[in-house]
């Protein structure tokens, strides 16, 4: 029985990675465990490492080593460090990213953790105009000469910002939408940058959950799976493709220098993902190590906001900060001119 339980759980292991890679958000089972912690997939593993010492099964071990790697690596995202290095004589542009919660930590707040990290141009989601816009932006300029804000976003610029676009509606199941992101032209010592600020739809209240700690009240009234979890999950994935699709497609074709950030609401090993962004460098990977979760803050699981770049530029630095003043960590990314 044991031996069985040790084989089936590398197994086990590698069809969820599978599910997850293959289905991802085309089924909403696999959608929904995206965006589940994958922390659960290591605690069979220690009881099954004792359980083959105590009895003797030495032999059996390297089956929990394919097992924990399985998990650490394809399920919670687990990178290795690659190399990478400025090159000293090349101008360097640092950008951060940041979904800042609605501003609901307060504008001094927000504006002092973007300040701490000496961005060239911050890329702010979430504002939604519900409270504090005029004071943030207002905190901003104390460090940034060009603040723009566009619907739920801001652009904050060391460097002018000469052009906008703020993308057409969509049309999806017959109602208009939002497409979550807003394209800038700036003007930088890396030359004229294509930046665009991403925010697709959320997964959250789609189960009607809208806090991770609602989670079991949910379910023990059965709220949780009310309606009709399979077409919500289902519709709600299909409009978060459709922007992220939009946003993806139009700086692919960019002949500058292009940089896509913000807060995607898309985990690892997201079939959308790697359908419409996969082209892009991602800064985490290319300049960082480790999980680099970044929601929820105060326990994160998921790497939802990203930094990423055509192959005109490369990432020279990467890293994640401004704990406590929203509900996801900033990013920060150093790029160079790819030469």
């Amino acid at each position: 029985m044991l031996i069985a339980c040790a084989i089936a759980y590398p197994l086990a292991l590698f069809a969820c990675a599978l599910g997850f890679y293959c289905i991802g958000e085309d089924w909403w089972v696999t959608a929904a465990g995206l965006y589940a912690p994958r922390l659960v997939f290591l605690l069979p593993l220690p009881l099954t490492v004792t359980s083959l010492l105590m009895l003797g099964e030495r032999r059996l071990l390297w089956t929990q080593v394919v097992a924990a790697f399985i998990a650490i690596v394809p399920l919670m995202g687990f990178v290795l460090p690659l190399p990478h290095a400025k090159v000293s004589s090349r101008p360097t542009l640092r950008v951060l990213t940041f979904n800042v919660d609605s501003v609901r930590a307060g504008p001094a707040e927000i504006a002092a953790a973007i300040a701490k990290n000496a961005p060239d141009v911050a890329l702010l989601q979430e504002i939604m105009q519900v409270r504090g816009n005029a004071e943030l932006i207002a905190a901003l300029h104390t460090s940034f000469p060009y603040v723009e804000a566009s619907t739920q976003f801001i652009i904050a610029s060391r460097y002018p910002v000469v052009a906008r676009t703020l993308p057409h509606r969509l049309f999806f199941h017959g109602k208009t939408s939002f497409s979550q992101f807003v394209r800038y032209l700036v003007e930088t010592p890396l030359g004229e940058l294509a930046i665009y600020n991403v925010h697709p739809r959320s997964p959250r209240g789609v189960l009607h959950v809208r806090t991770f700690h609602a989670v079991m009240p949910e379910l023990e009234s059965g709220q949780l799976l009310a309606g009709d979890p399979s077409a919500d999950v289902r519709a709600n994935a299909e409009l978060r493709e459709l922007q992220i699709h939009e946003a993806a497609s139009s700086a692919a074709r960019e002949s500058l220098p292009t940089i896509v950030a913000g807060d995607t609401n898309l985990p690892g090993l997201s079939a959308i993902f790697r359908r419409n962004l996969s082209l892009f460098a991602d800064g985490f990977r290319e300049a960082s190590w480790g999980f680099g979760y970044t929601f929820p803050v105060n326990h994160p699981f998921l790497r939802l906001d990203r930094i990423l770049a055509n192959d005109k530029l490369r990432f020279v630095s990467f890293r994640i900060d401004c704990r406590g003043a929203s509900d996801h960590y900033c990013l920060v990314a150093e790029v160079q001119a790819r030469q």
